[in-house]
């Protein structure tokens, strides 16, 4: 065999191992006395799909999938193999052979009906297009679908969207540190903040009976537009021009002049500042006597008719 036939792929069917219905059977020959959930809670962390909330899952995130890179044959789909090769060479074969495996192991004969034996050219695709996040968050959505019996999706834009999605418990965790228990602002994620600074309006609208259901249709929205739009910095950034707006044109053109004249160190130019200035420099400053007549006028002037001013 020379080194071309060692370096090709091989089958993923011989990558992954058994099927996931194969170690069903397996579990419940060994143990018919356990529960189906325990049962699928057992298969879940066999295939890397571990329980998000135990303690192993929160030291690490990350998928482990039942894969030996170093055993590799070739797709039997020349086309497929064509184009794995290319992402091969760009160092991306590895996970998109990642995410199939945790696809095919979790979901073995529904994930051979909808996608075949094989990765083809719009699965490549798709799974090189997921950032490490979206990876984990795939695997989170589909850990709750296993854990609440549902069908699992047979679209690959069902599959972007549980990538793009939070968790159930994420939007709980959410709800319990906005309003159930609320915790201070610093301690927030980043979409928490932002939907606490911008979207309580919308929040104070949701109907009491049907909060938790509505709140998150809404939260997965604010949850892409922070994570993918990046809307809270944009927000702030418009916010802060807003203001700069506002303060500028509530100056007026004076008010602009004398800013730059303080600026400039120019604010006593001018015969009224240069006398200002002599006056402030002056250790003592004169005061004029008035003569009896000034005094007189003076007194007249602030108390009204002489009439009416007692002459004693």
């Amino acid at each position: 065999m020379n080194n071309n036939d060692r370096d090709k792929i091989k089958k993923v069917s011989d990558v992954i191992g058994t099927s996931f219905e194969e170690h069903l059977t397996n579990v419940g020959k060994q143990s018919k006395q356990s529960s189906v959930g325990k049962v699928r809670e057992s298969n879940a962390t066999s295939y890397g799909i571990r329980n998000q909330n135990s303690p192993a899952a929160n030291r690490n995130r990350t998928t482990e999938f039942k894969y030996n890179p170093s055993n590799r044959r070739g797709l039997s789909n020349p086309n497929a193999q064509r184009i794995f090769d290319e992402y091969h060479r760009r160092g991306q074969s590895e996970q998109i052979l990642r995410i199939w495996s945790m696809l095919l192991q979790a979901f073995d004969s529904k994930m051979k009906h909808y996608f075949g034996e094989e990765p083809d050219k719009h699965f490549m695709r798709f799974a090189t297009e997921l950032t490490p996040d979206a990876c984990v968050r795939l695997h989170d959505n589909l850990l709750e679908r296993l854990d609440e019996d549902r069908e699992w999706p047979p679209s690959l834009v069902r599959l972007r969207q549980l990538a793009n999605s939070p968790t159930k418990e994420v939007m709980y965790q959410a709800r319990q540190r906005l309003f159930h228990s609320p915790v201070p602002t610093a301690e927030l994620d980043r979409v928490e903040r932002f939907v606490k600074k911008h979207k309580m309006r919308e929040v104070k609208s949701l109907s009491e009976k049907y909060f938790e259901k509505e709140f998150n249709r809404k939260y997965i929205q604010w949850f892409r537009d922070v994570i993918f739009d990046d809307m809270d910095i944009r927000l702030e950034e418009k916010q802060r021009e807003t203001n700069q707006y506002v303060h500028a044109s509530n100056e007026s053109k004076h008010d602009q002049k004398v800013d730059k004249l303080i600026s400039e160190g120019r604010a006593f130019d001018g015969p009224l500042g240069s006398r200002i200035q002599a006056m402030l420099s002056k250790s003592h400053v004169d005061v004029e006597e008035l003569s009896d007549e000034e005094v007189k006028h003076f007194g007249h002037s602030h108390t009204g008719p002489t009439d009416n001013v007692d002459p004693t």
